[in-house]
């Protein structure tokens, strides 16, 4: 297949008329079309995808709506029809392929989709091929469940990396996907074919047990799970629907809420602000306040030095006093020891009878001690007084007051600064969101958590339907076996056909397994093949595929490299895209929209020397970024057949400029 000419007429956001010629010439087999962000490359890439099958796609791999695909300004000025044509070269013939829009009658502007009818036509070799065989014969050269793999959109090389996490629902689908185009689904929708025929011979196989004498039970029980399982299958059916509605509504606010991002960041700061502003508001009216208290304390620096003198004053003259009563106790100590000698006339060292001189020498020691505590004789009462005086003195004096003003009055001016600062930040945010509703993206957000915990339960939901569906195949697979040693039971039409569809549902499983097996080795050799060709890191082995097709990195030893940065993501995505071209279909075509985006100059050099011989045509979508001038053009030079830039003439109108 060979692309010739794309037409386009008011799509998107090319008003008027827009032609993109691509280059026919084999060695010279690449376009490249230059733009900047949101002038309209991925429109492109969705007006090939929706000519060729009636669809677009924005965010998410989510469809735009028809309604939304005629260019505004067109419509405003009053057009009423969108136009896209391909013009082609497929198995020797020449295609023409139009899809027209047209807006209906009494349609001033299109609100939705069903205000626009689509017309398509298709000419082959110059003969029209009649309406209803028109999506026969596009997939006989491009199926829609290659499109994916040949209308390649970088901004959504993240998907692949899905690929290698194990249980990851995307991942799911994008295996499918990827089964499609290699495929598999010829034997799943055989082996499905046979699930249902297999179904309605169990079906019969309980009404004929029911019939012979002795199984009327184990028929009976037979019949209940036959009912059970297709009732689970019902709700099945209806969970999926309903987590496809969830998913899709949770996507369609991640939109929403993506673009209104930045206004929900600066409410949140906005709120976070205010509560800020009223906790400095009470920390200073806090500070105020002791700040008054403080000041009606000055008084006491003033005081102090005089005060400090008066307590060291006090302090000596309580130490005299308690060294005085130190010194009574001791005396005190003496005189009972003294009183108890005489009491006992004992001595109490040696426990002999006192002689009469040493007991006249006791008697005159304890007059001595006593005169000695006569003369200490002390005031109680005035060491009472002191005590109290000190105390009073010690609540008056230390508290500093003047630092302590000092330092409040540096808090109230640094908090009086972070005040004014948080209103004016608070003034400005105000004024950024003054036209936005923030109420109701605040409201949106809660309903995207309402419908993510949907979103979790249903899925929870459909894996537990499947689990009993699961259950009550091995139970409707357990009473068939009890029955069997019945030879009426074996010789029943229902159970010979369920035994027959039983094995045939085996051995499609099993080639199905096969044919995967295989197909994963054929993808795994050519992907390895194109990421050493586009890879700059030459010690690296190749490329390991798993059950989901995800691709890991082997190093030189052949071990996983389990950290990849973002441009080798790209890469190995890129490498699976060349391997599913290489083993799911002839070569063809291949349009990138924003391939590059996140690789270093070496490798957007060896990716740029690879691609234009892994298809028919290579058709790049690129910003400025991306390929940087004459050093990048300079790889595949001999290559380029064609060079276009989108020029904006308005945000809602561009133009493609032939280089």
């Amino acid at each position: 297949m060979k692309l010739k000419r794309l037409s386009m007429h008011n799509f998107m956001p090319y008003k008027g008329d827009a032609v993109l010629e691509f280059p026919q010439d084999e060695s010279r087999n690449t376009l490249i079309v230059f733009g900047d962000n949101m002038r309209g490359k991925t429109s492109l890439l969705n007006a090939i995808r929706w000519t060729f099958y009636e669809y677009a796609y924005g965010r998410h791999l989510r469809q735009i709506p028809l309604h939304l695909l005629p260019n505004r300004e067109a419509v405003n000025e009053g057009a009423r029809v969108m136009e896209t044509r391909i013009e082609f070269e497929a198995n020797g013939s020449q295609y023409d392929l139009r899809r027209v829009a047209t807006m209906k009658n009494l349609v001033a502007k299109p609100e939705r989709p069903e205000d626009i009818q689509v017309d398509t036509y298709m000419q082959k070799d110059g003969a029209a091929i009649p309406g209803n065989e028109i999506d026969a014969e596009i997939n006989q050269f491009a199926p829609e469940q290659v499109s994916r793999f040949f209308l390649f959109d970088g901004e959504l090389l993240q998907e692949y990396e899905e690929l290698l996490i194990e249980g990851s629902e995307h991942g799911k689908k994008i295996k499918e996907e990827i089964e499609k185009v290699l495929g598999v689904p010829a034997l799943t929708n055989g082996r499905d074919h046979i699930k249902t025929i297999l179904k309605q011979a169990q079906k019969q196989q309980s009404i004929d047990a029911s019939k012979i004498k002795g199984l009327e039970g184990a028929a009976e029980r037979h019949q209940q799970w036959v009912a059970k399982r297709e009732s689970f299958e019902n709700d099945l059916v209806k969970l999926q629907s309903l987590l496809d509605d969830a998913r899709n509504s949770r996507l369609t606010l991640d939109d929403e809420l993506e673009k209104v991002e930045k206004i929900y960041s600066q409410k949140s700061k906005l709120d976070s602000s205010r509560s800020r502003g009223k906790e400095i508001e009470e920390e200073i009216k806090q500070k105020t306040s002791l700040r008054q208290q403080l000041v009606g304390q000055t008084w006491r620096d003033l005081l102090e030095p005089r005060l400090i003198l008066k307590r060291e004053s006090l302090l000596q003259e309580q130490q005299r006093f308690n060294d005085l009563n130190k010194e009574r106790n001791r005396i005190q100590l003496q005189i009972e020891q003294v009183i108890q000698y005489l009491a006992n006339l004992i001595c109490p060292t040696c426990s002999q009878s006192l002689e009469a001189s040493k007991r006249e020498a006791k008697e005159m020691e304890l007059e001595q001690l006593k005169f000695q505590l006569h003369g200490l004789g002390a005031d109680d009462s005035r060491l009472t007084d002191i005590a109290l005086q000190i105390r009073a003195l010690n609540k008056v004096i230390g508290h500093g007051v003047g630092d302590r003003l000092s330092d409040v009055d540096k808090d109230l001016a640094r908090f009086e600064f972070d005040l004014s600062k948080i209103e004016n930040q608070i003034e400005e945010l105000q004024e950024e969101i003054k036209e936005f509703d923030t109420d109701a993206i605040m409201k949106m957000r809660s309903r995207r958590d309402g419908v993510l915990k949907d979103e979790a339960r249903l899925n929870a939901d459909v894996d537990d339907r499947k689990s009993k569906i699961d259950d009550a195949d091995k139970e409707i697979r357990i009473l068939s076996q009890r029955m069997q040693p019945d030879e009426s039971y074996r010789g029943a039409r229902g159970t010979q056909m369920a035994d027959m569809c039983e094995k045939l549902y085996a051995s499609f499983s099993l080639s199905i397994e096969r044919l995967r097996e295989a197909l994963r080795q054929s993808v795994e050799t050519q992907a390895s093949k194109a990421f050493k060709a586009m890879s700059t890191q030459t010690a690296y082995q190749g490329l390991r595929i798993n059950d989901n097709y995800g691709l890991t990195i082997l190093d030189q030893n052949g071990n996983e490299v389990l950290l990849r940065s973002a441009g080798a993501e790209q890469i190995v995505a890129l490498s699976l895209i060349a391997g599913l071209s290489h083993a799911g279909r002839p070569a063809g075509p291949v349009v990138m929209d924003t391939p590059f985006g996140r690789l270093d100059t070496k490798h957007r050099k060896n990716i740029l020397g690879y691609l234009p011989n892994s298809a028919s045509q290579l058709i790049l979508f690129v910003h400025d970024g991306e390929i940087r001038g004459s050093d990048d053009l300079n790889v595949l030079a001999h290559r380029i057949g064609g060079q276009y830039e989108i020029k904006e003439i308005s945000p809602t109108h561009s133009v493609l400029v032939q280089r």
